[in-house]
């Protein structure tokens, strides 16, 4: 498993990646969010927050269709966890911690 540590806007979130798996959480949203393959009911949970979970949380984390590809060519979390950080990071993401727990 491998947990990542980032910051927008100084807004602090986690994002775990576990057996291909990508988890969200914050200090708003305590329930972890699958991210990849893509919870179904994401949008509809953040909409259902009553603005307590920004918005701007949809457009984070929608992928394009060449974004989706490199996600599932990925072989390993090691492979997983460089795009992830690649993609926070053109979103203004900051990393602030990594972790690896095997």
């Amino acid at each position: 498993m491998i947990k990542l540590v980032f910051s927008i806007n100084r807004e602090v979130f986690r994002i775990t990646i576990n057996k291909k798996q990508i988890w969200y959480f914050d200090r708003k949203w305590k329930k972890q969010i699958r991210l990849v393959p893509k919870d179904e009911d994401f949008i509809r949970k953040i909409k259902m927050s009553r603005n307590s979970i920004p918005n701007s949380l949809i457009s984070l984390f929608t992928l394009t269709k060449k974004e989706q590809e490199e996600y599932d060519n990925a072989k390993t979390d090691e492979e997983l966890a460089k795009i992830v950080i690649k993609d926070c990071r053109m979103k203004g993401g900051r990393l602030l911690k990594e972790e690896n727990d095997f």
